[in-house]
């Protein structure tokens, strides 16, 4: 027996806003860079969910012989597509997709599974 999920109720009634962080993308021209139309920041209206337990947005503290590292995991559901390593920011906090659930079959939505790691020396996604 098949059998279809709209989630479109879903989207609209948890939605949040969800920033997809584009690299520039172009081409050098006689010394000017022309950068590509329609690349940039892109603004969704779609949930995001912590995906744990753990504080909010699944802060997890761990020490490492580098120092203090705070690690972010959160779910984006989005009927949009993106690969994997796409940078995502909510709320100030950039995530970086790690892994994709493809819900498509059976399903208008896509689920990605966000990672993100702030180190003391400043240095993050």
């Amino acid at each position: 027996m098949a059998f279809y999920l709209d989630m479109s109720s879903v989207l609209d009634t948890f939605k949040t806003e969800v920033k997809v962080v584009s690299p520039a993308r172009g081409e050098w021209v006689d010394g000017q860079w022309v950068e590509e139309k329609g690349t940039g920041d892109q603004v969704f209206y779609e949930p995001f969910v912590p995906n744990d337990r753990v504080g909010v947005y699944s802060l997890i503290d761990v020490l490492r012989e580098t120092g203090h590292v705070e690690q972010y995991n959160a779910v984006w559901i989005s009927a949009q597509k993106f690969p994997a390593g796409t940078i995502v920011e909510h709320k100030g906090t950039r995530y970086r997709i790690s892994t994709i659930q493809d819900l498509t079959d059976y399903s208008n939505v896509t689920l990605y599974y966000l990672e993100s790691e702030v180190h003391d020396d400043g240095n993050q996604l």
